[in-house]
């Protein structure tokens, strides 16, 4: 590798990382005892928080015990949990391990070796260091019962001497096996030192604990992705699930109107005149209060729905156990809605539409600012389209007299604020568009219907 990639591998985020200034140094400097090993694995340490790909803390940890330790070849054999078995992430050297090339599986001798506890009752080491496995054998062979782990040892003896590798160090994480760090002789045909072996068994344990750090980082951001694709998928699902039973209960809701033409439309005129009511009051007509409020004025009587139609169509006036029944409306729309978690709101609007201002209402009797601010402008609006309306039992009313009306009952059944916020834009509204723009869309709907 050149100088220039191996400082464009190193950088991160525009600075030099100190264990730069050790693989970068002069063969003379590698050579000499003057290097400090506990220094150089801080700046290992340090290099690991920084880098957070894996792979590249891999590539300069081998490049590292390839210059510094001078060997033959360093390689990293590490397990892919993916196809249970082993493979050879990097390799550095003269008699590098082409990757790819060899494949290892768990009853591989060297594998076998590390996870078996036996290993322990003849090796004070973890590590396996090929003249120290020789000695053993040889000492091995005249005791009793030492066949099997003979035999083993020459099958780990073997796999070492294939792979050409001196010296081989395992590193564990919870007690499992996630690695093994293959070194060749050294260049000098020296013996490794115990300095030299602790330097490099902490370098491996490094590389597999950020090897196993990146794999659950890695996990993590896909059950994240995993759980956020869930979410909004049932976000969907219940988007769709409101919006067809809104479609449903406001279809339901002109059904009932469209069984009287004198009130056809009155849905639509509610809506309308409720909205400039509450813009003229400044209420917040923007996102979810806005939706809030427009879903009320539509759904504000849809409990009628379970009012039988001898009631509902009466062109008389409703004797006092009909009226009981008919004043259940309100509850009963309610309960239609209150079961749905974005609906909750608007159930309670709607249950206290008919609620007055003084407490004589229903069918709670709760009074003054207890009422939801949406009901009492639901209940100003309601009350004058029915005055200007005509209906079967009763002729239309003129404007001025439903105004009139709304200010004489303001403070007891009425909000006289919403009273006078509701007379105040529709006089704007009435200079704006004409008189009766406010029974524009319901002349037109009975006509049409």
């Amino acid at each position: 590798m050149s100088r220039i990639k191996l400082n464009t591998l190193l950088n991160v985020s525009g600075r030099r990382h100190p264990i730069l200034k050790v693989i970068a140094a002069p063969s003379a400097l590698i050579r000499s005892k003057s290097l400090n090993y506990q220094k150089v694995l801080s700046d290992v340490a340090r290099t690991m928080v920084r880098l957070r790909k894996p792979e590249r803390l891999v590539k300069l940890v081998t490049r590292l015990i390839d210059r510094e330790v001078s060997v033959t070849h360093t390689s990293l054999l590490v397990f892919e949990e993916s196809k249970q078995r082993f493979i050879f992430i990097d390799s550095k050297g003269d008699k590098k391990i082409p990757l790819g090339l060899i494949k290892v599986d768990a009853n591989h001798p060297l594998i076998f070796w590390f996870q078996n506890r036996m290993r322990r009752k003849y090796f004070k080491h973890d590590h396996i260091y090929l003249p120290d496995l020789k000695r053993q054998m040889t000492a091995l062979a005249h005791k009793p019962n030492t066949e099997t782990v003979i035999q083993l040892m020459n099958q780990v003896m073997k796999a070492m001497q294939m792979m050409k590798a001196d010296l081989v160090i395992p590193s564990y994480f919870k007690g499992n096996l996630l690695g093994l760090l293959l070194l060749g002789e050294k260049v000098s045909r020296r013996c490794f030192t115990a300095e030299e072996i602790g330097f490099v068994q902490v370098l491996a344990q490094d590389c597999s604990m950020a090897i196993k750090t990146a794999e659950f980082h890695q996990c993590l951001l896909r059950q994240n992705a995993e759980l956020e694709k869930q979410i909004r998928e049932t976000k969907r699902l219940r988007q769709k699930e409101h919006d067809t039973y809104y479609e449903v209960l406001r279809t339901l809701g002109q059904q009932i109107y469209a069984k009287d033409p004198y009130t056809y439309g009155h849905i639509h005129q509610v809506e309308r005149l409720g909205m400039m009511t509450a813009e003229s009051m400044g209420y917040d007509l923007t996102g979810r209060k806005k939706d809030i409020l427009s879903a009320s004025l539509i759904l504000h009587d849809v409990g009628k729905i379970a009012i039988p139609d001898k009631i509902l169509n009466k062109p008389a006036k409703l004797d006092p156990d009909e009226w009981e029944i008919m004043k259940t409306h309100a509850q009963r729309g309610a309960k239609m809605l209150e079961h749905l978690t974005d609906f909750k709101e608007v159930a309670e609007i709607i249950r206290c539409h008919h609620e007055k201002f003084d407490g004589s209402g229903y069918p709670r009797g709760i009074k003054g600012q207890a009422i939801p601010v949406e009901s009492r402008i639901i209940a100003v609006v309601d009350a004058f389209h029915a005055i200007v309306s005509t209906r079967c039992y009763s002729k239309g009313r003129p404007v001025e007299v439903a105004m009139e009306e709304l200010r004489r009952c303001g403070g007891a059944h009425f909000d006289s604020e919403v009273v006078e916020a509701f007379i105040r834009a529709l006089k704007e509204n009435m200079i704006k568009r004409g008189v009766g723009f406010f029974l524009e869309e319901e002349s037109l709907s009975r006509s049409s219907h």
